[in-house]
């Protein structure tokens, strides 16, 4: 019994997940536990350890009645986030272009044309799916599983803000040829070009989902 209500607790805990990704709730939504047992068709225990799970991931703030809502983000705190993962992501760049082998380059560069190809459609959610892919590859690659596990808490927050306001169009081409750059730097072996182009990388996304923000009143 244990096992069937930890997989309807994950089921319904993916779910929260893409509707958060999909900018179909936000920030500051309130995720209460009776709609969500009706629209999985679950009871409320499996919804509440989902919850919590998601509380656990940065992604839900569990309040004294109140309940369950979606983590505010403000521009200070993307602001935050940004920078933070500038920081990881320099340091896994460089211990990627020290151990990228050429089937790695090669599938970096097959993440990096589907984003390409996903951009030049403007779909923005096979976008944003993409450049996670091809980040988590780093990652990988570098092999630092503690520093992709914190890049990666409260992301799908940061994604949904994506969704629901999108990119700049200068913004769109600059990520194609930086992922370009990157890409042939880690290929070269160069540590230190690395690790500046993918901390400007997240310095440009930074300042454009932050000049969306702006836009869209937040």
């Amino acid at each position: 019994m244990d096992l069937i209500a930890d997989s309807v607790s994950d089921r319904v805990r993916r779910r929260i997940r893409e509707d958060i990704l999909a900018g179909r709730v936000g920030p500051g939504d309130r995720l209460r536990i009776a709609d969500l047992s009706q629209r999985f068709g679950v009871s409320s225990i499996p919804v509440r350890e989902a919850l919590r799970a998601l509380e656990g991931d940065r992604l839900v703030v569990i309040e004294t009645h109140r309940g369950a809502v979606v983590r505010m983000l403000d521009r200070k705190i993307v602001s935050d986030m940004y920078d933070v993962r500038g920081v990881i992501e320099a340091l896994m760049a460089g211990a990627a272009a020290a151990r990228a082998v050429p089937a790695d380059i090669r599938d970096l560069a097959a993440m990096a044309e589907r984003y390409a190809a996903a951009a030049a459609v403007d779909d923005r959610r096979l976008m944003l799916l993409e450049n996670q892919a091809l980040h988590r590859r780093i990652g990988e690659i570098a092999d630092n599983p503690e520093a992709s596990r914190y890049v990666e808490q409260g992301w799908e927050l940061v994604f949904g803000l994506r969704n629901r306001f999108g990119f700049g169009a200068q913004r769109t081409a600059a990520i194609t040829g930086e992922h370009r750059r990157l890409i042939e730097a880690i290929g070269r072996g160069e540590r230190v070009l690395a690790a500046r182009i993918v901390q400007e990388h997240c310095d440009g996304a930074k300042q454009d989902l932050l000049r969306q923000m702006e836009m869209a009143g937040l």
